[in-house]
């Protein structure tokens, strides 16, 4: 018979077995195990692109709705293409790509690098050419080739600023201007407008092209020298002169004064451009002095051909020392330097200085370094001869020397390659937007700034 103890005993290393043997019900059933895998994240749709010719092959893209903005990106690790536009964004045709341009407008593109560089889509208007020490950056740089003929111009400025050439190629190297027709020249619109064409000689400078064909897009450098002439864009004034003073309306407006005001501008002592013939100018007293002019022609004798009695109707005005043609009084009445024969600046075409004054003789009023007597004069010294004279108010040529030009992907073959973003649906029902895209880049934060061309891109996703 066994004891209470022995019974005790027993029962413990039963219930000790049975914990043993007691299997997990998830490895008799393997449907119960749920194994720990994070589920990858859901693309959005297609997003396909290349840069700089090579395919861009994402990993996920995704497409989110937001305060008025749809922004689309194509992920391939830590690279991204990001693509924004307004969320009411309609269909266009593909002939009228939205432009593409900076994180401040409605229709923007970046480029992230793994290098964590951004680089921001920029518009034609963005690419830089640059040349001289001044670091001249144009504005639209546009290029063509066509014919087998290669022209490229900068623009910069309102005022149509620009730097042309023109290369009798389509193929890229390196070229000489002043052969075979290669040309140069800058040009500047406006009043004083020039023309800079290059020196037809061999050693005069060169231009390299790089052509890229994939992307339709021109690189290179260049240099050149020649001489620059000034073209005049002279408007014949209003042949009016309402106050008889012997100055054109048009003329005293365009100096600041008042065509109505007969002894405006104050004339010199001597001063004989009047028009005798208007009862106005006669009728003033241009010196001052308490005498008419008319009176101070005829004289007491009221004949103005008896010169005896004459006397002078602007005498009591005092010298024009600089020979300017504007008398002291008057320039110190302007704040203008009276002995200064270039002060006040005056219009190309002006002629009312002395050219017998010896200091307006030896000045260069329009800072071409050839001084007002030898513009008058020209190279063979007779002034009545005018073929070969200059305009001493006019700056009619220079020589200059432009260097260490460059441009940088400049696009060419407009508008066959079209930069932008194209969208051919957008359902806003379904919040499905499928499109094309393409942007040329610069990037930032990276000396020299890198460019980047995404082109061939596409798109259909649906936006949350």
């Amino acid at each position: 018979m066994k004891t209470a103890n022995t019974i005790f005993k027993l029962f413990l290393v039963s219930i000790v077995l049975m914990a043993c043997s007691t299997e997990d019900p998830a490895e008799l059933d393997s449907s119960l195990h749920i194994p720990d895998v994070i589920t990858p994240p859901v693309s959005a749709g297609t997003f396909t692109g290349k840069i700089d010719g090579t395919d861009y092959t994402i990993d996920i893209a995704t497409a989110v709705s937001a305060n008025g903005v749809i922004t689309i990106t194509g992920k391939r690790g830590n690279e991204v293409i990001t693509l924004r536009m307004p969320s009411d964004i309609a269909t266009n045709s593909v002939t009228s790509p939205y432009t593409l341009d900076g994180a401040g407008t409605n229709y923007s593109a970046f480029y992230n690098t793994d290098v964590s560089t951004v680089s921001e889509a920029t518009t034609l208007s963005d690419l830089h050419m640059t040349f001289d020490n001044n670091l001249w950056i144009a504005d639209s740089p546009l290029a063509t080739i066509t014919g087998g003929v290669t022209t490229l111009n900068g623009i910069k400025g309102a005022d149509g600023e620009s730097v042309n050439f023109m290369l009798q190629t389509d193929q890229a190297g390196s070229y000489a201007f002043g052969t075979t027709n290669h040309t140069a020249n800058y040009t500047e619109s406006g009043a004083g407008a020039n023309v800079f064409e290059a020196d037809t000689t061999v050693d005069n400078g060169a231009i390299t092209l790089e052509i890229d064909d994939l992307n339709k897009l021109i690189s290179g450098t260049f240099s050149f020298d020649g001489t620059e002439t000034y073209i005049s864009s002279y408007v014949v004034p209003n042949g009016v002169d309402t106050d008889g003073d012997g100055m054109f309306d048009g003329v005293e407006s365009d100096l600041g004064y008042d065509p109505n005001n007969i002894c405006s501008p104050i004339r010199e002592a001597g001063y004989t451009a009047y028009d005798i013939t208007n009862p106005d100018w006669l009728a003033a007293d241009c010196d001052f002095d308490g005498i008419t002019n008319l009176d101070e022609l005829n004289g007491p004798d009221g004949d103005p051909l008896l010169t005896d009695d004459n006397t002078d109707p602007y005498g009591e005005n005092g010298p024009d020392t600089d020979g300017d043609g504007i008398s002291d009084m008057q320039e110190d009445l302007d704040g203008s330097d009276s002995a200064d024969p270039c002060s006040p600046a005056q219009l190309e075409k002006y002629t009312g200085y002395d050219a017998d004054n010896s200091i307006w003789k030896a000045a260069d009023c329009d800072g071409d370094t050839v001084s007002n007597f030898d513009e008058i004069n020209g190279p063979d010294g007779d002034p009545l001869t005018l073929g070969d004279n200059t305009d001493p108010y006019f700056l009619d040529f220079l020589d200059k020397t432009f260097t260490e030009g460059s441009f940088a992907k400049v696009p060419y073959a407009q508008p066959d390659v079209l930069r932008g973003l194209n969208i051919s649906t957008h359902n806003t029902v379904d919040k499905r937007i499928v499109g094309t895209y393409s942007f040329v880049s610069a990037s930032i934060g990276e000396t020299p700034t890198r460019w980047y061309v995404v082109t061939e891109g596409t798109f259909d996703v649906t936006y949350e």
